[in-house]
Order: structure tokens, then C-alpha cells, then sequence
């Protein structure tokens, strides 16, 4: 598949002469290789620790479960499309947890996966925020917790929770949290107000909160 890859983009730049495309090939599908070789060890380590961590669960029988497989090859996929850690690490959790008794059916792992393909790192980090906000302020006591009036709204919350995303502005805070609202996953208005106590409260929905619990690392407490 890396080869394949490699191989469209080439095709799809026609000024290259035989040489070059040639010489970008081989670099491309090296580096997509070696993209690819450091995803399934990683994979493979963290399969080891869910081992340890789960009694009675056996390895060696994945390959034959068919709905992990499945699950490997669209987090490949996935993985050969991106570069981001963070998304990485997702996709790892995920598959993971396909593998567990607990994981939820075929069709809606095919959903979440989808959405982890679609969304961003920063989206992935607004919608934990959304989900728990005292808890995202908790975790990063660096961060300065916002002092909210008698009134308040979600974009204060995400200018001093995501410092990064609010230096972009309001309208890129808008897009990020459109797209959060039209995948399913967060109720409500953006600027819509509400109290000081509103605020600290998640405005995820059900689906929401089921997709991150796919999206946690099942090796960790």
C-alpha cells in the first residue's frame, strides 16, 4: 500500500522527469515504510501490556478475530495518512480496545473510527475539554482557570483551556466547534450564555462520552 501511495503522488506531478520521480519514489515509500514499521511496534508493545493487564486475554488468537483485523487496517490506513502523534496514539487506543469484551459492535467502531480519521488534535482536545472541564483544568495546573461573572459562555472557557486555538480567533474557535456539533458529539450554541456554574459542566452528548471511553488507553488506569 505504502508503495501505491508513493506511486499516485508522483503521477499526480507530470513535470517530474523519469529520474526525480524515480528517486522520490523510492524516498517516499521509504518513509512510509518505516511510518508504517513504527506503528505495528507500537501496536505490538501495547498489545503486550494489555496482556498483562487483563487475565485470561490471549494474543496470539487476534488474528484470527476478525473484527480486530478489520480494526487494524482502517487505523493503518489512518496512520498512513497522518503524522500527528496525538492521532496516532488515538488510533492505538482504539484498536486496542476492539479487542476487549467490552469493545462496542462492528458498526459502530466503524463509526468512531471514522470520526478519529475526520477530526483533528485539536479537535480531539476541545471535545475532552467539553466533556469535563474541571477535570481538563486539573490535569494542567499550568493553566489559569477562568473567573466567570454572574453570566458566562463556552467561548471564555476555550480561549483559557486551549490558549492555542483561542490565539486563532473567534471564527476558527467557531469552526472547530461546528464541526464537534455537526459529528454529533457536543449540544448547544457556542455563544449561547449561561451561569458560572453552567460553565463548568460537560455539553458532550451520550455519543460523545462513549467515543472518548473508545479512545482510551485500555493499558492505563
Amino acid at each position: 500500500m505504502a508503495q501505491t501511495g508513493a506511486d499516485m503522488l508522483v503521477n499526480m506531478v507530470p513535470v517530474f522527469g523519469g529520474t526525480i520521480a524515480v528517486a522520490l519514489t523510492v524516498a517516499l515509500n521509504h518513509r512510509l515504510n518505516q511510518r508504517r514499521e513504527h506503528w505495528f511496534t507500537e501496536l505490538a508493545e501495547a498489545v503486550e501490556r494489555l496482556q498483562d493487564r487483563f487475565e485470561g486475554f490471549d494474543p496470539e488468537t487476534l488474528a484470527e478475530n476478525e473484527v480486530f483485523v478489520d480494526a487494524v487496517v482502517t487505523a493503518t490506513r489512518i496512520v498512513d495518512r497522518t503524522s500527528h502523534r496525538d492521532k496516532i496514539g488515538v488510533l492505538r487506543n482504539a484498536v486496542l480496545n476492539t479487542a476487549l469484551p467490552t469493545a462496542p459492535d462492528e458498526d459502530v467502531q466503524q463509526l468512531y473510527f471514522a470520526l478519529i480519521d475526520e477530526l483533528t488534535p485539536t479537535h480531539m482536545r476541545l471535545l475532552t475539554l467539553l466533556n469535563d472541564p474541571p477535570g481538563w483544568f486539573a490535569a494542567r495546573p499550568q493553566l489559569q482557570r477562568p473567573q466567570f461573572g454572574m453570566s458566562s459562555n463556552w467561548t471564555t472557557l476555550i480561549n483559557a483551556a486551549l490558549p492555542d486555538l483561542g490565539a486563532k480567533g473567534p471564527q476558527m474557535i467557531e469552526r472547530f466547534y461546528a464541526a464537534l456539533t455537526d459529528g454529533g458529539l457536543v449540544n448547544g450554541a457556542l455563544s449561547g450564555m449561561m451561569t458560572a456554574q453552567g460553565a463548568w459542566q460537560p455539553v458532550t452528548t451520550d455519543f460523545a462520552a462513549r467515543f472518548l471511553v473508545f479512545l482510551h488507553d485500555p493499558t492505563t488506569d
